[in-house]
Protein backbone atom coordinates (compact mmCIF):
# COMPACT_ATOMS: atom_id res chain seq x y z
CA UNK A 1 0.00 0.00 0.00
CA UNK A 2 1.23 3.58 -1.01
CA UNK A 3 1.97 6.09 2.16
CA UNK A 4 -1.32 8.20 0.53
CA UNK A 5 -3.46 5.32 0.11
CA UNK A 6 -2.82 3.89 3.34
CA UNK A 7 -2.29 7.27 5.58
CA UNK A 8 -4.54 9.75 3.70
CA UNK A 9 -7.43 10.59 5.79
CA UNK A 10 -10.45 10.46 2.73
CA UNK A 11 -11.02 13.82 1.16
CA UNK A 12 -14.20 14.83 0.14
CA UNK A 13 -15.85 14.06 3.55
CA UNK A 14 -17.39 15.84 6.04
CA UNK A 15 -16.22 13.53 8.20
CA UNK A 16 -12.50 13.67 7.00
CA UNK A 17 -12.17 17.47 9.05
CA UNK A 18 -13.76 15.89 11.88
CA UNK A 19 -12.32 12.30 12.39
CA UNK A 20 -8.60 13.45 13.29
CA UNK A 21 -9.87 16.10 15.71
CA UNK A 22 -12.47 13.40 17.35
CA UNK A 23 -9.04 10.91 17.87
CA UNK A 24 -7.19 13.81 19.62
CA UNK A 25 -10.11 14.49 22.04
CA UNK A 26 -10.52 10.35 22.64
CA UNK A 27 -6.53 10.44 23.39
CA UNK A 28 -6.58 13.63 25.29
CA UNK A 29 -9.57 12.35 27.21
CA UNK A 30 -7.77 8.98 28.25
CA UNK A 31 -4.41 10.27 29.00
CA UNK A 32 -5.52 10.45 32.44
CA UNK A 33 -5.51 6.22 32.09
CA UNK A 34 -2.14 6.06 31.15
CA UNK A 35 -2.64 6.62 27.43
CA UNK A 36 -0.38 7.27 24.89
CA UNK A 37 -1.75 7.17 21.55
CA UNK A 38 -5.42 6.14 19.61
CA UNK A 39 -5.34 5.18 16.33
CA UNK A 40 -8.51 4.15 14.21
CA UNK A 41 -8.30 2.02 10.93
CA UNK A 42 -11.76 1.13 8.85
CA UNK A 43 -12.05 -0.75 5.49
CA UNK A 44 -14.16 -2.18 2.77
CA UNK A 45 -17.19 0.72 3.65
CA UNK A 46 -19.57 -0.08 0.89
CA UNK A 47 -19.80 3.18 0.03
CA UNK A 48 -18.56 5.28 -3.56
CA UNK A 49 -17.10 7.77 -1.64
CA UNK A 50 -14.18 5.99 0.13
CA UNK A 51 -12.62 5.12 -3.53
CA UNK A 52 -12.18 1.64 -1.96
CA UNK A 53 -9.32 3.54 0.09
CA UNK A 54 -8.91 2.70 3.74
CA UNK A 55 -10.28 5.60 6.64
CA UNK A 56 -7.57 5.89 9.37
CA UNK A 57 -7.17 8.59 12.19
CA UNK A 58 -4.21 8.41 14.76
CA UNK A 59 -2.09 10.48 16.76
CA UNK A 60 1.09 8.74 15.75
CA UNK A 61 3.94 10.47 15.29
CA UNK A 62 4.16 11.55 11.26
CA UNK A 63 7.92 10.09 11.62
CA UNK A 64 5.93 6.62 12.07
CA UNK A 65 3.57 6.75 9.84
CA UNK A 66 6.28 6.96 7.07
CA UNK A 67 8.32 4.56 7.72
CA UNK A 68 5.16 2.22 8.03
CA UNK A 69 4.24 3.35 4.33
CA UNK A 70 8.07 3.13 3.50
CA UNK A 71 8.72 -0.17 4.64
CA UNK A 72 5.55 -1.56 3.47
CA UNK A 73 4.96 -2.58 6.88
CA UNK A 74 0.76 -2.88 6.04
CA UNK A 75 2.16 -6.65 4.86
CA UNK A 76 3.77 -7.61 7.49
CA UNK A 77 1.65 -5.86 10.65
CA UNK A 78 1.44 -8.68 13.03
CA UNK A 79 -1.22 -6.55 14.62
CA UNK A 80 -3.62 -5.63 11.81
CA UNK A 81 -3.29 -9.59 10.60
CA UNK A 82 -4.41 -10.61 14.32
CA UNK A 83 -7.37 -8.32 13.96
CA UNK A 84 -8.33 -9.58 10.21
CA UNK A 85 -8.21 -13.16 11.65
CA UNK A 86 -9.68 -12.58 14.96
CA UNK A 87 -12.46 -11.53 16.93
CA UNK A 88 -11.09 -10.87 20.56
CA UNK A 89 -8.76 -7.76 21.69
CA UNK A 90 -5.37 -7.94 20.56
CA UNK A 91 -2.57 -6.95 23.59
CA UNK A 92 0.22 -6.82 22.31
CA UNK A 93 2.15 -8.37 25.06
CA UNK A 94 0.92 -11.66 23.29
CA UNK A 95 1.72 -11.04 19.99
CA UNK A 96 4.73 -14.01 18.94
CA UNK A 97 7.75 -12.10 18.22
CA UNK A 98 10.43 -14.85 17.32
CA UNK A 99 10.22 -13.68 13.59
CA UNK A 100 13.30 -11.17 13.10
CA UNK A 101 10.58 -8.67 10.94
CA UNK A 102 8.09 -8.78 13.45
CA UNK A 103 10.88 -7.56 16.19
CA UNK A 104 11.76 -5.45 14.00
CA UNK A 105 8.44 -3.26 13.23
CA UNK A 106 8.04 -3.81 17.23
CA UNK A 107 11.47 -2.03 17.99
CA UNK A 108 10.97 0.86 15.22
CA UNK A 109 7.89 1.65 16.55
CA UNK A 110 8.66 2.17 19.79
CA UNK A 111 11.87 4.38 18.72
CA UNK A 112 9.35 6.51 17.03
CA UNK A 113 7.32 6.88 20.00
CA UNK A 114 4.52 4.19 19.50
CA UNK A 115 4.11 3.27 22.56
CA UNK A 116 5.73 0.19 24.27
CA UNK A 117 2.31 -2.05 24.45
CA UNK A 118 -0.45 -1.50 23.45
CA UNK A 119 -4.72 -2.68 22.37
CA UNK A 120 -6.40 -3.28 19.41
CA UNK A 121 -9.73 -4.43 19.23
CA UNK A 122 -11.20 -5.75 16.37
CA UNK A 123 -14.66 -4.49 14.96
CA UNK A 124 -16.74 -6.77 12.45
CA UNK A 125 -19.59 -4.19 11.44
CA UNK A 126 -23.13 -4.36 10.08
CA UNK A 127 -22.19 -3.87 6.72
CA UNK A 128 -19.28 -6.38 6.32
CA UNK A 129 -16.67 -3.35 7.27
CA UNK A 130 -13.67 -4.21 8.83
CA UNK A 131 -12.42 -1.78 11.60
CA UNK A 132 -9.15 -1.68 14.38
CA UNK A 133 -9.19 0.82 17.22
CA UNK A 134 -6.07 0.87 18.90
CA UNK A 135 -4.76 2.40 22.42
CA UNK A 136 -1.30 2.30 23.45
CA UNK A 137 1.13 2.88 26.49
CA UNK A 138 3.96 3.27 28.06
CA UNK A 139 3.13 1.63 31.37
CA UNK A 140 5.22 -1.31 33.10
CA UNK A 141 3.97 -4.61 32.46
CA UNK A 142 2.44 -5.16 36.04
CA UNK A 143 0.52 -1.54 35.53
CA UNK A 144 -0.76 -2.16 32.08
CA UNK A 145 -2.18 -5.47 32.87
CA UNK A 146 -4.17 -4.02 35.72
CA UNK A 147 -5.33 -0.70 33.64
CA UNK A 148 -6.39 -3.12 31.04
CA UNK A 149 -8.67 -4.68 33.36
CA UNK A 150 -10.23 -2.17 34.68
CA UNK A 151 -10.87 -0.34 31.31
CA UNK A 152 -11.76 -3.11 28.96
CA UNK A 153 -14.96 -3.08 28.90
CA UNK A 154 -15.01 0.67 28.53
CA UNK A 155 -12.69 0.62 26.24
CA UNK A 156 -14.73 -2.13 24.07
CA UNK A 157 -18.01 0.24 24.35
CA UNK A 158 -16.22 3.45 23.48
CA UNK A 159 -14.47 1.67 20.11
CA UNK A 160 -17.86 0.14 18.53
CA UNK A 161 -19.85 3.92 19.35
CA UNK A 162 -16.69 5.45 17.97
CA UNK A 163 -16.90 3.14 14.67
CA UNK A 164 -20.96 3.36 14.78
CA UNK A 165 -20.95 6.87 14.92
CA UNK A 166 -17.71 6.83 12.01
CA UNK A 167 -19.89 4.76 9.56
CA UNK A 168 -22.92 6.41 9.83
CA UNK A 169 -21.33 9.54 9.22
CA UNK A 170 -19.73 8.46 5.99
CA UNK A 171 -23.43 6.43 4.69
CA UNK A 172 -25.90 9.32 5.78
CA UNK A 173 -24.18 11.54 3.47
CA UNK A 174 -25.00 9.21 0.26
CA UNK A 175 -28.25 8.21 1.41
CA UNK A 176 -29.47 12.37 1.82
CA UNK A 177 -27.43 13.78 -0.86
CA UNK A 178 -30.54 14.35 -3.47
CA UNK A 179 -30.61 16.69 -6.76
CA UNK A 180 -33.69 19.22 -8.01
CA UNK A 181 -34.97 17.69 -11.93
CA UNK A 182 -33.10 20.72 -13.36
CA UNK A 183 -29.52 20.04 -11.81
CA UNK A 184 -30.14 16.42 -12.71
CA UNK A 185 -30.90 17.02 -15.89
CA UNK A 186 -28.27 19.66 -16.57
CA UNK A 187 -26.03 16.80 -15.03
CA UNK A 188 -27.29 14.13 -17.38
CA UNK A 189 -26.27 15.81 -20.70
CA UNK A 190 -22.94 17.23 -19.14
CA UNK A 191 -22.22 13.26 -19.07
CA UNK A 192 -23.55 12.52 -22.16
CA UNK A 193 -20.71 15.39 -23.82
CA UNK A 194 -23.10 18.04 -24.41
CA UNK A 195 -22.20 22.09 -24.24
CA UNK A 196 -23.12 24.64 -21.64
CA UNK A 197 -25.18 26.09 -24.84
CA UNK A 198 -26.59 22.62 -25.92
CA UNK A 199 -28.12 21.98 -22.52
CA UNK A 200 -29.32 25.48 -22.52
CA UNK A 201 -31.36 24.66 -25.98
CA UNK A 202 -32.43 21.32 -24.78
CA UNK A 203 -34.21 22.45 -22.11
CA UNK A 204 -35.03 26.09 -23.18
CA UNK A 205 -33.20 28.04 -20.48
CA UNK A 206 -30.14 30.19 -20.54
CA UNK A 207 -26.84 29.29 -20.55
CA UNK A 208 -26.06 31.17 -17.18
CA UNK A 209 -29.29 29.41 -15.30
CA UNK A 210 -27.47 26.14 -16.89
CA UNK A 211 -23.89 26.98 -15.35
CA UNK A 212 -26.35 28.10 -11.89
CA UNK A 213 -27.81 24.29 -11.62
CA UNK A 214 -24.45 22.77 -13.00
CA UNK A 215 -23.01 24.60 -9.77
CA UNK A 216 -25.65 23.88 -7.32
CA UNK A 217 -25.32 20.08 -8.12
CA UNK A 218 -21.28 20.44 -7.61
CA UNK A 219 -22.16 21.70 -4.39
CA UNK A 220 -24.46 19.26 -3.36
CA UNK A 221 -22.83 16.12 -4.26
CA UNK A 222 -19.35 17.43 -2.68
CA UNK A 223 -17.62 17.59 -5.79
CA UNK A 224 -14.91 19.45 -6.92
CA UNK A 225 -15.66 19.78 -10.50
CA UNK A 226 -17.93 19.03 -13.11
CA UNK A 227 -16.33 15.79 -14.12
CA UNK A 228 -16.35 14.38 -10.52
CA UNK A 229 -20.17 15.88 -10.05
CA UNK A 230 -21.17 13.85 -13.13
CA UNK A 231 -19.53 10.48 -12.00
CA UNK A 232 -20.48 10.67 -8.08
CA UNK A 233 -24.08 11.13 -9.65
CA UNK A 234 -23.86 8.34 -11.86
CA UNK A 235 -22.25 5.88 -9.11
CA UNK A 236 -25.13 7.60 -6.35
CA UNK A 237 -27.56 6.56 -9.22
CA UNK A 238 -29.41 9.89 -9.05
CA UNK A 239 -28.86 10.65 -12.95
CA UNK A 240 -29.36 8.07 -15.80
CA UNK A 241 -27.92 7.86 -19.38
CA UNK A 242 -30.99 6.08 -20.72
CA UNK A 243 -33.21 8.30 -23.26
CA UNK A 244 -34.84 11.47 -20.67
CA UNK A 245 -39.26 11.57 -21.72
CA UNK A 246 -39.27 14.86 -24.00
CA UNK A 247 -42.41 15.32 -21.33
CA UNK A 248 -39.98 16.14 -18.93
CA UNK A 249 -36.97 18.25 -20.44
CA UNK A 250 -38.80 21.64 -20.24
CA UNK A 251 -40.07 22.36 -16.85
Amino acid sequence: MSEESVFDVLGGLELAQRLPNSIEGIAASLQSHGIKHVAYLVLNLPTALTNDRPLMAMTYLDDWKKRYAQKNYADVDPILRSGLSGILPIDWDDIDRSNPVVRQFFGEAQELDVGARGLSIPIRGRNSEFALFTVTSDMSEPDWKAEKRAMMRELMLLSWQFHSSVVDDVLKPEHAISLSHREASCLRFKALGKSDQDVADILGISKSTVRFHIESARGRLGASNVIQAVAKALTLGLISLAVEPPSLMKR
